[in-house]
C-alpha cells in the first residue's frame, strides 16, 4: 500500500514537472557573422541573454555561423544549414556581404530574414519582392535628409566630403543635389583608404583652402585621422568638422582632447531609448548604468532580436505558431509571413525587453522610417539638437525643463570650443595704417601695444563694438597679396588667410575681383582713387634786390645814361627854343628881361617824374620842347609798363606748374620716369586693364631702367624727393594726401582716377564676415570712421609747417622786398645829406653877407630849426646889414639869445608910449 502511494506521488510529480517544462517554447534563431565582427556577436548574445533572463513562456536558442570572407557559395551553404537545423529566423549577414543570397533563400523558404545594417538598395519595389526580409536600420534616404538639414542649419555653403567607404555615399544623396560638385562654392569629394598616410591627405586638402570638412570615417581610426590634420592648422577655431559616422561616440576622444583643438566639431548618432517609469516615449533624464552595447549596428541588432522575439511570442500565444519544417530546396513556412506582419505592428509600448533606440517601428514595407538622431559635440559629449523627420532640428534645451537639465553634469569636461573668439589679424607695415609705436628711452612695448596707425585703431574700435579679442601678426614678406602668374600661388596677407594662418587681413588693402575669388571682404571702410605724386620745384632764392631782376644791369646803366643825356638835351633845346624864355614877373606885358627855367635840375626832375608816371609842374612851351618831351614820355611809358610786366612774370615764375599735368602728359613724354608699388592693386589695374592709355603706361613702366616699381610707398615717396622732378609715383589718394601733408616738397598732379575701396579681408565663407560688416557700418553711423580719418590723415604739427611753407610761397616776406626799403632809406639819407649841405651853405652865405661870426649865425639857425612851432622866419638882407653893422649883429644876437623880431617891435612901441607920456 505504501509502495503504491509512493508510486502514485512520483508519477504526479513527474507529470507536473513535465507539464511545467512544456510551458516553455524554445524558438531557434540563426545568425551569420564575419570573423572580425565580435562586437556584433556580443550584441546578439546580450539580446538573447536579456530575453531568456526574463523567464517568459518563450525562449530563444541561438545558432551562430561564421564567415572568413565574402563568398556567396559559403553564405548559401551556411543559410541552408541553419534552415535545416530548424531556425525560425535568420539574422545577417552585415553589409560586408555583397551578395543577397541569404535574402533570396529566406524569401523562397518562408523563414523571416532580419537585417540590422544599411544596404545600398532601399527601394520599396524591391521590398515587395522580398516580403520575408525586414531591416531595423533607419532608411538611408531619411539619413540623407537628416544630414542635409544639419548642413543647412550650420550654413555650410562650401565643404569637402572626405570618406573611407564608398557605400556610405548614399547618405550624401541630398547633399549632392543641394550643392554642385567640383565647384569652388560647392562640394568636393576626397576618398582615402585605411592605412594611408593621412598627413599627405590633409596637406593636399589644406592646399585647397577648405575649412569645412564632412568626414565619414570608421570610429576605430577616427582619432588617428583627426590627429593627422592638426599639424596643418585644420583644427583652429574657424574650421568646422561634421562627423557623419553614427559610431563617432565610440571613438576615444578624451585621449586627443586638448586646448589646441578649437574647431567647431559635431556628430550624429541614433538617439537611445530610455525606459520611462510609465511606458511611453517621453525622455527621462536620470543617471543610468552604462550601456554595454555602444555601436549603432550593435544596438540595431539588439532591437532586431527583441522585435522578432515579441512577434514570435505573440504568434505562439495566439496558438497559430507552427514549427518550421522548410528546406532550402523544398517547402515554404507560411508562419514566417505571419510573424513578419506581427513585427510590423509592434511598437515600443508593447515589447519587452525595451529597445535600444527610440521610435523602433517598421512600416508596411518592412523598413524603418521612424527614428531620432542626436546632434552632439563628441569632444565633450554634449547634445545640442535632436532631429526627426517631422520637426527636423529641435534645440535640446527646449526638450528638457530647466530644472531637469541641471542634473546633467555638462561641466565635468572643460569645453575649449566655447571660448571667447580670438582673431589673428594679418597686416603689413605702411604709413599711416600700420606702424611701430615710437619707444621712449627706458620704455619697451609688447604685444599689440607695439603698433599704432589707422588700421590698429579701427580693429580696436571693432573689437570694442563686437566683443572679440585679437592679436596682430605681420606678414613675413610685407606684401598685400598678389598672385604669381606662373604658379597661381598667392603671397602676403591673402596667403595668410588662404592658409588659415589668420582670420582677418587689414591694411590699405584694396578690394579686387582677383582677391575676391580666394578671400571674402567686408563692406568698404574707405573710398579712394589713384593719383600722381610729383616733386615740387623749390622757389628761387629770395634776394633783397629782386625788384631789379626784370632788367639786366646793362639796361639799368643805359636807363641812367638816357635820363642824364635826355636832361642835358632838354637844357640845350630849352635854351634854343624862344618860347621857353619868359618874364620872371607873371603877367608883365613889357618885361625888362626874360629867364629860362630849363636848367639841369628841372630837366632831371621832368625825366624822373615821367618815368615814374608822376608827371611834373614844369611844362614846355615851344614846339621843339614839346616834341622832345612827348617822345620822352612815350619812352617812359613803354619802359615802365615793360618793367611792370616783367616784374609780374618774375614773381610768378616760381609758382609755374610742371609741364606734366595728367597721366596722359606723363605717358607722352620721356624725360620723367614714373612707377608704382610692386604687387599692389594699382599695379593690377594697369597690368590687367584693356584701356589703351593704361596698357601704354604699363608697357613703359615695365621697360624702364632702373626698375620703376618700389617695394613700399615710403620708398616711392623717397624716390620722388631724391629725383627732384625726374620721377613720378602713382599711389592711392588717401596715402598721397598723408604724404603731401607732411612734405612741402611734394605735390599732386592731375585729378584722381579709377575709384577703389579698402575693405577687411577674411577667409572664404567666413561666418563672421557679416558681423564685421555690421560693425563697420555702426562705426560709420557713429562718426568713428570720420574721426579716425581726420586723426591720421589731417594736418598735424609737421603738416601745419608744410602748409605754412606753401603759404609763404604765395606771399612776399621782408627778405623779398627789403631791397625796396633799402632804396627808400638810401633816398632819405641822400636827401638829408643834401639838406644839411644846403643848410651849411646858407649859413656861410649869411656869414659872408652879414659879416657876422660863423658860430653866432650857426647857433641862431640851429635854434630856429629846433623851434618847430615857428612857421615864419625873419629875413636879413645884405643891405640892412651893410647900413648898420651893430643892428645886424644885434638882431642875430637876439635870435641867438632866443628873441624874435616881434618882441623887438613890441619893446619899441612901449618905449615910444613912455616918451609921449613924459613929453606931455
Amino acid at each position: 500500500m505504501k509502495l503504491l502511494l509512493f508510486t502514485l506521488f512520483s508519477l504526479a510529480v513527474f507529470q507536473h514537472t513535465a507539464q511545467f517544462t512544456n510551458n516553455f517554447d524554445v524558438v531557434k534563431i540563426g545568425a551569420i557573422f564575419f570573423h572580425d565582427e565580435m562586437k556584433l556577436v556580443e550584441a546578439f548574445d546580450t539580446a538573447v541573454r536579456d530575453i531568456n533572463n526574463l523567464e517568459l513562456d518563450v525562449r530563444l536558442e541561438p545558432i551562430k555561423h561564421y564567415l572568413s570572407s565574402d563568398d556567396s557559395l559559403t553564405l548559401q551553404e551556411l543559410a541552408c544549414d541553419l534552415i535545416e537545423n530548424g531556425v525560425a529566423a535568420l539574422i545577417g549577414p552585415s553589409s560586408k556581404a555583397s551578395s543577397d543570397i541569404v535574402e533570396v533563400i529566406c524569401n523562397t523558404t518562408g523563414i523571416p530574414h532580419l537585417q540590422f545594417d544599411w544596404y545600398g538598395e532601399d527601394i520599396y519595389g524591391h521590398r515587395r519582392n522580398h516580403k520575408l526580409t525586414v531591416n531595423v536600420a533607419p532608411v538611408e534616404q531619411l539619413l540623407a535628409k537628416a544630414l542635409l538639414d544639419i548642413v543647412r542649419f550650420k550654413k555650410l555653403e562650401s565643404f569637402m566630403i572626405v570618406y573611407e567607404n564608398s557605400r556610405n555615399l548614399g547618405r550624401m544623396e541630398y547633399l549632392f543635389s543641394w550643392r554642385k560638385m567640383n565647384n569652388k562654392t560647392g562640394i568636393r569629394l576626397w576618398h582615402f583608404s585605411r592605412g594611408d598616410d593621412y598627413r599627405v591627405m590633409w596637406k593636399q586638402i589644406n592646399s585647397l583652402r577648405e575649412k569645412y570638412i564632412v568626414l565619414d570615417c570608421p570610429a576605430d581610426i577616427l582619432i588617428e585621422v583627426l590627429n593627422a590634420s592638426i599639424i596643418f592648422n585644420m583644427t583652429g577655431q574657424f574650421n568646422q568638422w561634421f562627423l557623419t559616422s553614427l559610431d563617432t561616440h565610440t571613438a576615444n576622444f578624451s585621449s586627443s582632447y586638448f586646448t589646441a583643438f578649437l574647431a567647431a566639431i559635431y556628430a550624429v548618432r541614433l538617439r537611445p531609448y530610455i525606459p520611462p517609469p510609465v511606458h511611453d516615449e517621453s525622455d527621462v533624464f536620470e543617471e543610468d548604468e552604462p550601456d554595454l552595447i555602444s555601436s549603432a549596428r550593435g544596438k540595431l541588432l539588439y532591437d532586431a532580436v527583441v522585435l522578432y522575439f515579441n512577434a514570435v511570442r505573440n504568434q505562439i500565444r495566439s496558438q497559430q505558431y507552427r514549427e518550421p519544417r522548410a528546406r532550402c530546396h523544398r517547402g515554404f513556412w507560411r508562419t514566417g509571413l505571419e510573424i513578419i506582419e506581427q513585427m510590423k505592428i509592434l511598437t515600443a509600448r508593447n515589447v519587452t525587453p525595451p529597445f535600444k533606440t527610440q521610435k523602433m517601428q517598421l512600416n508596411e514595407y518592412g523598413t524603418r522610417d521612424e527614428f531620432n538622431l542626436e546632434i552632439y559635440n563628441p569632444l565633450i559629449d554634449r547634445i545640442t539638437h535632436i532631429w526627426n523627420k517631422n520637426q527636423n532640428l529641435v534645440p535640446y534645451e527646449t526638450l528638457v525643463a530647466a530644472k531637469e537639465s541641471k542634473k546633467k553634469k555638462f561641466d565635468e569636461v572643460q569645453d575649449y570650443t566655447v571660448k571667447r573668439v580670438k582673431y589673428i589679424v594679418a597686416t603689413r607695415l605702411g604709413e599711416p595704417y600700420f606702424m611701430y609705436r615710437p619707444e621712449p628711452e627706458g620704455v619697451h612695448y609688447e604685444g599689440n601695444d607695439r603698433f599704432i596707425g589707422y588700421a590698429v585703431d579701427l580693429i580696436y574700435k571693432l573689437a570694442e563694438e563686437l566683443d572679440f579679442d585679437f592679436v596682430f601678426e605681420l606678414v613675413p614678406d610685407n606684401n598685400y597679396g598678389s598672385q604669381d602668374p606662373k604658379t597661381g600661388e598667392w603671397n602676403g596677407i591673402i596667403r595668410q588667410l588662404i592658409d588659415n594662418s589668420a582670420q582677418i587681413g587689414i591694411c590699405d588693402l584694396t578690394i579686387t575681383q582677383a582677391r575676391r575669388t580666394v578671400v571674402d571682404f567686408t563692406v568698404p571702410f574707405m573710398q579712394l582713387g589713384v593719383s600722381i605724386l610729383f616733386y615740387r620745384e623749390p622757389p628761387p632764392p629770395k634776394s633783397p634786390y629782386g625788384f631789379l631782376a626784370p632788367y639786366s644791369l646793362d639796361v639799368w646803366i643805359c636807363l641812367l645814361l638816357a635820363i642824364m643825356v635826355s636832361a642835358l638835351a632838354l637844357v640845350v633845346v630849352g635854351r634854343i627854343s624862344h618860347a621857353d624864355w619868359v618874364s620872371p614877373i607873371a603877367h608883365d606885358p613889357d618885361p625888362a628881361e626874360v629867364e629860362n627855367i630849363w636848367n639841369l635840375n628841372n630837366t632831371l626832375w621832368l625825366n624822373v617824374g615821367s618815368i615814374l608816371c608822376q608827371g611834373c609842374d614844369l611844362l614846355p612851351r615851344g614846339s621843339a620842347m614839346r616834341v622832345f618831351t612827348a617822345f620822352w614820355w612815350i619812352f617812359s611809358l613803354l619802359l615802365s609798363q615793360t618793367y611792370l610786366a616783367n616784374l609780374a612774370a618774375f614773381i610768378t615764375a616760381s609758382k609755374m606748374q610742371s609741364s606734366v599735368d595728367s597721366l596722359h602728359d606723363l605717358i607722352n613724354q620721356n624725360k620723367i620716369q614714373f612707377g608704382m608699388l610692386k604687387g599692389g592693386s594699382t599695379q593690377l589695374l594697369f597690368s590687367e586693364s584693356n584701356e589703351s592709355e593704361y596698357r601704354l603706361a604699363w608697357s613703359k613702366m615695365v621697360s624702364m631702367k632702373p626698375d620703376a616699381f618700389t617695394a613700399s610707398n615710403a620708398e616711392g615717396v623717397d624716390r620722388v624727393k631724391r629725383s627732384e622732378g625726374r620721377y613720378a609715383f602713382l599711389l592711392e589718394t588717401t596715402t598721397l594726401q598723408y604724404y603731401l601733408a607732411r612734405n612741402s616738397e611734394l605735390k599732386q598732379i592731375g585729378t584722381p582716377f579709377n575709384e577703389k575701396h579698402y575693405g577687411i579681408a577674411v577667409p572664404l565663407h567666413a561666418p563672421y564676415r557679416s558681423t564685421l560688416s555690421v560693425g563697420i557700418l555702426k562705426l560709420s553711423e557713429k562718426g568713428e570712421l570720420f574721426k579716425l580719418k581726420k586723426k591720421w590723415f589731417s594736418a598735424n604739427e609737421s603738416s601745419k609747417n608744410a602748409k605754412e611753407a606753401k603759404n609763404d610761397e604765395s606771399q612776399y616776406t621782408m627778405e623779398s622786398v627789403s631791397g625796396i626799403f633799402i632804396v627808400l632809406l638810401g633816398g632819405i639819407c641822400v636827401s638829408l645829406l643834401i639838406g644839411i649841405l644846403e643848410f651849411l651853405w646858407n649859413v656861410e652865405q649869411i656869414v659872408v653877407q652879414e659879416k657876422l661870426p660863423a658860430m653866432v649865425v650857426l647857433k641862431a639857425e640851429l635854434k630856429f630849426f629846433i623851434r618847430f612851432w615857428e612857421t615864419r622866419k625873419p629875413l636879413h638882407t645884405y643891405a640892412e646889414s651893410r647900413g648898420s653893422t651893430s643892428t645886424g649883429y644885434s638882431s642875430y644876437d637876439q635870435m641867438a639869445s632866443g628873441s624874435t623880431v616881434k618882441k623887438k617891435k613890441k619893446k619899441k612901441k612901449k618905449k615910444g608910449k613912455s616918451n609921449k607920456v613924459s613929453s606931455d
